[in-house]
């Protein structure tokens, strides 16, 4: 067998030289034996490419790309698809850890000078596919179709009508509509998935190719290359296999590990990663209160916000991608590695890294005056970074670099906490400054506490009740099925079917929708009402609580009802019987001490200086539940909701905890192997 197998390999490469190829990129391969943790994020990238290629190419199985559908296939893969939740969540969950290790990769050859002479053609190879990766994510984030998919590509495009003369074209082009459609959302699908994708695969092969014909760098900046022994192995590198892939593996193990544990119980990372409003079907008529990108375009939007003029700030927009390009040619040191730099470089390296960190949280927040002043100024710092580079680079007083790799310099490891936390403070401490933030979660007032426990069966099987019969009346839950309901709650089909399921002659495998046209429902409401099976996402359960006990009389309404959540909303209280009436009342007047202020008798004074209401208080007509018993049907509503918004979430923290015990255990095999590779290498 053995043989039959060697044979079988010979007779392959005499054909195709698969093993010159494997000695000349990992076998025979000498990288320096001194890599840091630094050099992970290089192989951490190809992890988190494969990634998205093969989870990419599963979605692609079930999502139809049109406008009509393209929200509800989403859905259907998250509900229905089997697992198909948790190849949705590696795909976001992955774009979002591909610009991690990307923007920790381009770190690493900012600090070690990995783009100088004689590594231009890599640096610039990166660069460009991190230019269509931007273009990858870009059409990617538009495919969901969600709310903030379609003002945000809104955004984006228009970016190019503030060019003279051509700009209105190129935005039509963009779109090939007069707006942004369904052919937008086809045009922006092929791009995703055929066209990006293998741009995307031929550089990153032209950037390997280019890394193995010069040489690695490493964290002195030395080439290896000068010191050969009798065979003309460097004497300071090491055979990339298997000596640096069981390393990696350790790398890997970690990664995924962090990876996993978000994937499984963070997955919207507080609306980083998947953003609220992107849980809401996109709408052309309704304009989310803030549009931002996500979060890895921040910065690069601040810059563009930073800019008063539209022209001028699509100028900076676009150079602050493209400067980056022209670092080897702007770095004037005769040295390549940090440790050997002179101070001024080490200074504007923090400040450049710090400005960048401000730039991103600012382009996720909403614009104040002090806001875009801030933004302004880390803009100013960005650019001066590259185009004073020349200056200082070749005025500083350096070091002199080493003869030979070095494999115990560098700053050490409190050297370096000491640089994260100085980063850290040189960005928090502006970010505070200007982060006031003026309104309340919930409208005019604080949201309430809540605790949404998705393991009580009994309190989902009440909320559902209430849900069917107070709230179908005139909102559907159209991505969920009654079947998947019934079988996640521990309902006996016979007793859903009963008690449950709206209409004799629904089946039980159908979505829950209502018979209510939506051409009537405009007619009576005005609008039609929005779809209830998202909402706890869209919102949150603490939003939806607040908002459920938050009604109260209000003559001037259609409906004589009004919401401190939602003021002026456009609906009925149809929990007005459970609930009872409940009146507007100004807020307790504050002492300034913090207490609150009170009279005579000691009774609580009312701020009469409020111009609205600050909190209800119970009416004349009472409902036929007591104030305990609403609230506590209300929290069994809003878990039902809840658990309705993600049906898989149980399914995932639970699956998450094996997961994240069997990639402890692959850690354990590998740091092991990599010990028993090494232990005979010279450090």
């Amino acid at each position: 067998m053995g043989n039959w197998l060697i044979n079988l390999r010979g007779w392959v490469d005499e054909r195709l030289p698969i093993m010159r190829a494997w000695n000349t990129h990992m076998g025979a391969y000498y990288a320096p034996k001194n890599f840091n943790f630094w050099y992970f994020f290089g192989v951490l990238s190809l992890v988190v490419l494969v990634n998205q290629l093969l989870t990419g190419i599963w979605l692609t199985m079930s999502y139809v790309p049109s406008q009509a559908e393209a929200f509800a296939s989403v859905e259907y893969i998250m509900r229905d698809v089997d697992y198909g939740w948790i190849l949705r969540y590696m795909h976001s969950t992955g774009a979002s850890a591909f610009f991690v290790v990307i923007y920790l990769h381009m770190y690493r050859a900012l600090i070690y000078g990995s783009y100088k002479k004689p590594r231009e053609l890599i640096w610039i190879f990166g660069m460009l596919i991190f230019i269509v990766l931007m273009a990858e994510a870009f059409m990617g984030y538009v495919l969901p179709w969600g709310q903030m998919s379609y003002w945000g590509a809104q955004v984006i495009i228009s970016l190019f009508g503030a060019i003279p003369y051509v700009g209105d074209a190129l935005v039509e082009w963009f779109r090939g509509d007069y707006l942004i459609s369904g052919i937008t959302l086809n045009r922006f699908f092929a791009l995703h998935v055929v066209a990006l994708p293998i741009v995307l695969l031929a550089l990153v092969v032209l950037h390997l190719l280019a890394l193995h014909e010069v040489g690695s760098n490493n964290p002195d900046g030395v080439d290896i290359k000068k010191h050969k022994d009798a065979n003309g192995i460097p004497k300071d590198g090491v055979a990339f296999h298997p000596y640096y892939t069981v390393h990696d593996l350790q790398a890997i193990a970690v990664f995924l590990f962090i990876f996993c544990f978000v994937m499984f119980f963070m997955p919207e990372l507080g609306g980083l990663f998947l953003e609220k409003p992107n849980f809401e079907i996109a709408n052309p008529l309704k304009t989310p209160e803030h549009i931002a990108p996500v979060w890895y375009f921040t910065p690069y939007y601040s810059i563009l916000r930073a800019i008063p003029d539209k022209f001028l700030g699509f100028v900076f927009f676009a150079a602050s991608v493209a400067i980056p390009f022209l670092l080897p040619w702007l770095d004037r040191s005769p040295v390549r590695s940090i440790r050997y730099r002179g101070m001024a470089t080490k200074v504007a390296l923090v400040l450049f890294i710090a400005a960048f960190i401000i730039l991103g949280v600012l382009g996720i927040k909403a614009p104040t005056g002090a806001r875009t002043f801030l933004a302004q100024i880390c803009t100013v710092i960005y650019f001066a970074y590259f185009l004073l580079m020349p200056f200082y680079t070749a005025m500083e007083t350096t070091k002199p670099e080493p003869e030979r790799i070095t494999t115990s310099g560098g700053m050490g490891l409190m050297g370096s906490l000491g640089v994260v936390l100085l980063i850290l403070a040189l960005s928090v401490i502006p970010l505070k400054v200007v982060g006031a933030e003026s309104a309340y979660d919930c409208g005019a007032i604080p949201c309430a506490d809540i605790e949404v426990d998705l393991h009580d069966q009994p309190a989902m099987q009440r909320g559902a009740s209430t849900f069917v019969n107070y709230c179908m009346g005139c909102h559907s839950a159209q991505y969920m099925r009654w079947g998947r309901l019934a079988e996640d709650l521990g309902i006996p089909e016979e007793l859903a079917k009963e008690y449950l399921v709206t209409g004799s002659e629904t089946k039980i495998g159908a979505l829950m929708k209502i018979a209510m046209p939506e051409s009537y429902s405009k007619k009576v409401f005005g609008a039609a009402p929005p779809d209830l099976t998202l909402v706890a996402r869209v919102r949150s359960p603490e939003w939806l609580y607040t908002y459920l006990t938050s009604f109260y009389k209000d003559e001037s309404r259609p409906y004589g009802v009004n919401n401190l959540v939602f003021k002026d909303v456009g609906m009925p209280h149809v929990l007005h019987g459970l609930q009872g009436e409940q009146l507007c009342r100004p807020p307790i007047a504050i002492a300034k001490n913090g207490g609150q202020k009170r009279d005579a008798e000691g009774n609580p004074i009312e701020d009469t200086s409020h111009g609205d209401c600050g909190r209800v208080v119970p009416g004349d007509i009472e409902g036929r539940m007591a104030a305990e018993e609403y609230q506590s049907t209300m929290r069994d509503l809003v878990t039902f909701m809840t658990y309705m918004a993600e049906p898989a979430a149980i399914k995932r923290e639970r699956l998450g905890v094996y997961v994240l015990l069997f990639i402890a255990v692959f850690f354990v095999f590998a740091y092991l192997l990599n010990r028993e590779y090494w232990k005979d290498v010279d450090h």
